[in-house]
């Protein structure tokens, strides 16, 4: 394959129309999908969009449906509308039984797939890349629960969580099919990977596996697998590769053939922490186990390295690979300013030469 880059979600721009048109501007025939940058409304209560942190954007809809949920502790919020940090998220009590909550969630992913997507097509049309897919990019169940009911409800509702999730992505593949390629984005199973001895590592699976299984036949997916990026701060500090590269190959072993598995992005960036520049970090990506099809992304540009020192992150990968990979950020770029988003942009450019 040759190398191409990935945006993973998110875009400081003024909104879907910009962040989509700098983004073909920059990366252009780089660029096998494109997220529509994910800003969503802004508001005094989100100045920045109300879609920067899409976690935290869910549980804000949750706590404002007061006929079926409560609030038994608010969140300490900062000048953008999120929580502060991982340990001031909102905690909610669910009303009704999680045989039933499902019928009273709605997170909107359908609703701005239809605000973009046309918008989408004029500019892919404009840029001459007929290739090109739309990226939507949605959790889990479980990576929404986790972070407002206890551990024990969390996973007793995740699955209703991810019945409405899989009722949003089939809505959206109904009108694009195979024109867009479902991101599915894993922070809470990532932490568990990594909280998990290698003999449980099944249950980090579990919540991944119960909404793909809800997704219509046929659909193009891709993995982000997350470690967290509130405020720009990581939930999950690798301190090794090994636990990543074991939780993505016992997810390839058992994936489904029903589904189209396009790539497994690897975050290598903890947030504000760059990549490490140890060569010996990466030798545990030489033990990943993908199918021929699927693409390898390596989400290590970083703004505090150099295009010189991403370059040679990059020969790294690569020689353990034995083949050209993908490059990217380690997660959405909606928590960097636009100027640092938009020199991260450049760089990706390069490197994908």
């Amino acid at each position: 394959m040759s190398r191409k880059s990935l945006l993973i979600g998110s875009m400081p721009f003024e909104n879907e129309t910009e962040a989509m048109t700098i983004a073909l501007d920059t990366l252009g025939p780089s660029l096998f999908c494109l997220p529509d940058g994910e800003i969503g409304e802004k508001t005094a209560e989100y100045p920045s969009g109300k879609r920067a942190a899409w976690v935290m954007t869910a549980i804000d809809l949750c706590s404002q449906d007061t006929d079926n949920w409560e609030v038994v502790k608010g969140s300490i919020r900062d000048e953008k509308g999120f929580p502060v940090d991982y340990e001031h998220v909102q905690r909610l009590r669910p009303k009704h039984s999680p045989a039933t909550m499902h019928d009273h969630l709605d997170f909107g992913y359908h609703n701005y797939f239809n605000q973009s997507y046309s918008i989408f097509k004029q500019l892919r049309e404009e840029h001459k890349l007929q290739d090109l897919k739309f990226q939507v990019g949605v959790p889990t169940g479980l990576g929404i629960t986790i972070s407002m009911l206890p551990p024990v409800q969390a996973f007793r509702y995740a699955d209703a969580f991810n019945k409405r999730i899989a009722y949003e992505v089939n809505e959206i593949l109904k009108v694009a099919g195979d024109d867009v390629i479902i991101q599915i984005e894993v922070p809470a199973e990532v932490a568990l990977a990594y909280r998990l001895p290698p003999a449980l590592l099944g249950l980090a699976l579990r919540s991944i596996y119960g909404l793909v299984n809800k997704i219509n036949p046929g659909a193009q997916i891709g993995f982000h697998l997350c470690l967290g990026d509130l405020n720009n701060q990581a939930l999950t500090q690798a301190q090794t590769l090994d636990k990543m590269v074991a939780f993505s190959n016992k997810l390839v072993q058992q994936w489904p053939s029903t589904h189209h598995l396009v790539y497994m992005h690897y975050p290598l960036a903890e947030a504000a922490t760059p990549p490490p520049t140890d060569k010996s970090y990466y030798t545990p990506l030489k033990q990943i186990t993908l199918p021929e099809q699927v693409r390898f992304v390596g989400g290590f540009v970083h703004e505090k390295h150099s295009l010189d020192e991403s370059h040679q992150i990059l020969e790294v990968i690569e020689k353990l690979r034995g083949t050209p990979i993908d490059v990217a950020c380690s997660c959405g770029l909606g928590r960097r300013p636009a100027s640092v988003a938009q020199d991260l942009l450049k760089v990706m450019s390069q490197l994908a030469e």
